[in-house]
């Protein structure tokens, strides 16, 4: 069967290679399915989107959504449905933690709650066979008047016996050249941590008797896909983006020494502050890390642990970044503004944590309520949720009401916090320009000095 993807992707990071297409197209391609991608990167016409749809000619069609992105999905499956009649899928994590409010749109035909290689293949398998589709796990479907709300199957156990992400769905050379030759790769599934801001918690009862929520591919099975990779593309980065690279000690231990042997690539990743500690700072130098990200959040302890729920101490992210500060690998931290409960008291504390800890980049974003997560449930049996929404949680501007801090103090310190981001950009990669950057910024004042920011970050990092 034919099968088209449609991806809307529409923010001002957008344009990445997307791992769960690829491993959904690559599930189809090995059991003889063709695929095909629409990337929507902007905003897009009826009469092109239609375009494509008939061009392509899709015996069923897809949607993957993040909730920002879901109101595109209602759009655009509105407008195929008033063209075509072709069956539409929709899956992701909108779909997966609000199935009801999906399933509910008259456009959409079946939704697709939790992991979808093989929920998605028996739907394709089944149709093109003419058989049955109301049992399959994993999918809610209409048929007429009814809907069948299956049951969740088991995790998938072994993420070896997945056949590597398709990457030539998409533009792949195109992207990485945008992103400056990073190859993304992830090495696992699930987070073992509690965060109530993340989707993982409600993930993990979702499955809850379904196996194993955190797993984790061979040393030799990612080995396999970098190979791939490298001979394939001009790749001369590996960004490692699972949510915590470091979690398995032994693992990391394996995998670096490995790596060295056969790589001369460096690379990034994502870490916990707890996971890391000498041995492990050393294993990811020697085997050519460069840079490590870690999650702050925010740098008032009451705040992280109490409402967020990351058991970490102000003491072990110190310890954290300057294990790695010491091994010389480079760090950039995660920070949230806007956070239900925060006062502009303790966004100075996170600002003062930053300052301590002086990583060479800064990555700050908004909160936004995500439905499934404990957070979003906080946020609406309060009352502090607007009607507003945003692309993603990267713009400025906050879509809570909250009693303790203003919309316009939230902005305030997001733009505060953008602005220390370039600076620590700049001063750590771009030295010889940093003070002409500084008397640029203070002949501008503070509101031209924060446009001159986000230029800055578009021509370093291309968004």
């Amino acid at each position: 069967m034919r099968v088209l993807f449609i991806y809307p992707d529409i923010c001002a990071a957008s344009g990445r290679f997307q791992q769960g297409i690829g491993y959904l197209s690559s599930v189809l391609k090995k059991d003889g399915h063709k695929t095909f991608l629409l990337h929507v990167k902007k905003e897009v016409s009826k009469e092109k989107l239609c375009g494509e749809v008939h061009r392509l000619n899709p015996d069923i069609i897809g949607f993957s959504t993040t909730t920002n992105q879901y109101p595109y999905v209602r759009l655009y499956s509105s407008w195929i449905k008033g063209n075509f009649d072709i069956p539409i899928v929709c899956g992701g994590i909108e779909p997966t933690l609000s199935p009801d409010k999906v399933i509910s749109d008259k456009n959409i035909d079946v939704v697709c709650v939790g992991e979808g290689e093989y929920p998605l293949l028996e739907l394709v398998n089944r149709l093109e066979d003419g058989k049955d589709i109301t049992d399959i796990k994993n999918l809610w479907i209409k048929v007429g008047e009814k809907l069948y709300r299956n049951l969740v199957r088991p995790l998938i156990e072994n993420l070896d016996e997945m056949p590597f992400p398709d990457r030539d769905l998409f533009h792949y050379d195109k992207i990485l050249k945008r992103f400056r030759y990073t190859a993304e790769l992830i090495t696992g599934r699930g987070c073992p941590f509690n965060c109530t801001y993340c989707c993982n918690h409600a993930l993990r009862k979702l499955y809850q008797g379904k196996g194993i929520y955190v797993r984790r591919r061979s040393v030799e099975n990612v080995l396999n896909e970098i190979e791939y990779i490298v001979e394939k593309h001009n790749v001369k980065k590996l960004l490692f983006d699972d949510d915590t690279f470091t979690l398995h000690p032994n693992w990391i231990e394996e995998f670096c020494g490995k790596y060295a042997k056969e790589f001369n690539i460096p690379f990034s990743c994502n870490a916990f502050p707890t996971t890391l500690n000498e041995t492990i700072v050393h294993e990811l130098k020697k085997a050519g890390c460069d840079e490590i990200s870690i999650g702050i959040e925010s740098g008032n302890e009451w705040l992280r642990k109490t409402v967020l729920k990351r058991e970490v101490t102000n003491e072990q992210i110190v310890k954290a970044f300057r294990l790695a500060h010491e091994a010389g690998i480079k760090t950039c931290s995660f920070n949230m503004v806007g956070l239900p409960y925060e006062t502009p008291e303790m966004i100075e504390d996170t600002i003062k944590l930053n300052c301590l800890i002086n990583p060479n980049n800064i990555q700050v974003s908004v909160f936004y309520p995500y439905p499934g997560t404990r957070l979003y449930e906080v946020c609406k049996e309060n009352g502090w949720i607007t009607c507003s929404r945003k692309l993603s949680y990267f713009e400025e501007g906050t879509t809570l009401n909250l009693p303790t801090f203003t919309s316009e103090q939230i902005t305030y310190y997001y733009r505060r916090m953008y602005q220390l981001s370039i600076d620590r950009i700049v001063s750590s990669r771009y030295p010889f320009i940093h003070p002409f950057y500084n008397t640029i910024k203070l002949l501008l004042g503070e509101s031209l000095a924060y446009n001159v920011s986000i230029i800055a970050r578009k021509i370093l990092f291309q968004y």
